[in-house]
């Protein structure tokens, strides 16, 4: 695929993921998850520490904005955008695929974002189907150098790729090829799914080759499957990908398997991701073990809106997670992790 046409599906895929119609009709199931209210807190809601460490990073909540975008003019401009707004708020960004920056230098400057964003962690990016094939690994260590990132997510989409007429569905040898990165990468490799979730025995399969980082991307948020399905928009596409559309574990399924297996859950760095759609969103995934959070389209039509829209919406999550911690008795963030819920009535 040359870059041009790389540049093209970018530039589609971002047009589409915003639209209500690739938006999963099941949710990610954290509407069932319900903290017990704590009617005396003993605590003052400004005094309540909500930051943490990632990636050797102080941020000021456990937030990152989810990959999105790279490799056009627009996309370049929406990444500075992002990276202005994270290290103004002290939050995390997560890079677009990073592939045409390798087959493409001019288009580099996409993903050149330090100067925006010189104390938050920037995370590279790279589909796991182009680390198997010849030059991957040489590729994905340029992708860190390039980004100056602080850590290099792979992310996983088998589901999107084999609904992509030209879609890269060679799967054999991915598995042994991000071992080697593991091994080789002189910063940590988060392995991601694209929204279609990642299960505990991916987990574990990703945990025996030494990877101690996933986002989960579980289902209930974007469909990757219905960007690809409205993408092509020809009456063969749709009935190949419309059942497919719900395809995947829901965020709260994969948080609640990884917490059930103790290997997974005292070893596993969890981001999770897939549908989180305010602080209190927030605030549960974080309930449920995971360590970080992360979102993409809320931000994105925020930024659309302008550089003021984007900063107020995350400053109104960081206000909902204090808020989250103030009614549940939490001081900090270690404190909501351990927070009583509510058990539903029988």
């Amino acid at each position: 695929m040359t870059s041009h046409q790389i540049s093209d599906r970018k530039r589609e895929h971002l047009a589409i993921a915003g639209s209500p119609e690739v938006q999963m009709t099941m949710s990610n199931g954290l509407e069932a998850i319900r903290f017990e209210p704590v009617a005396l807190p003993e605590l003052d809601l400004d005094q309540i520490d909500t930051s943490v460490t990632f990636l050797g990073k102080t941020l000021t909540l456990p937030l990152m904005i989810a990959s999105m975008s790279g490799g056009t003019a627009e996309s370049q401009k929406l990444n500075e955008q992002l990276a202005v707004a994270a290290q103004a708020s002290g939050i995390a960004l997560a890079l677009g695929s990073m592939r045409i920056a390798l087959e493409n230098p001019t288009q580099r400057a996409a993903f050149e974002l330090r100067s925006f964003a010189p104390g938050i962690p920037i995370l590279a990016n790279m589909g796991g189907a182009q680390l198997r094939e010849p030059g991957g690994l040489k590729g994905a260590l340029k992708c860190i150098e390039i980004a100056d990132a602080d850590a290099l997510i792979v992310h996983l989409n088998p589901l999107q790729e084999a609904l992509q007429p030209d879609g890269d569905t060679r799967w054999t040898g991915i598995k042994p090829a991000i071992a080697q990165l593991v091994r080789e990468s002189h910063v940590p490799v988060i392995i991601k799914e694209v929204g279609h979730g990642i299960g505990p025995t991916t987990a574990r399969a990703l945990l025996e080759i030494g990877v101690s980082y996933i986002d989960v991307a579980g289902a209930g948020g974007t469909s990757w499957a219905a960007i690809e399905t409205q993408r092509l928009g020809s009456p063969e596409a749709m009935k190949l990908g419309t059942p497919f559309h719900n395809f995947g574990i829901t965020l709260a399924e994969a948080l609640v398997a990884f917490d059930a297996d103790p290997q997974l859950r005292d070893t596993l760095f969890v981001i999770a991701s897939g549908g989180i759609r305010s602080g209190l969103d927030v605030a549960k995934a974080l309930r449920m073990g995971a360590h970080m959070v992360s979102a993409a389209v809320p931000f994105l039509h925020a930024a659309r809106l302008g550089d003021a829209a984007l900063t107020d919406l995350i400053a109104q999550w960081h206000r909902q997670l204090k808020i989250s911690c103030f009614v549940t008795g939490s001081p900090d963030i270690q404190a909501l992790k351990v927070a009583p819920l509510l058990k539903a009535p029988r």
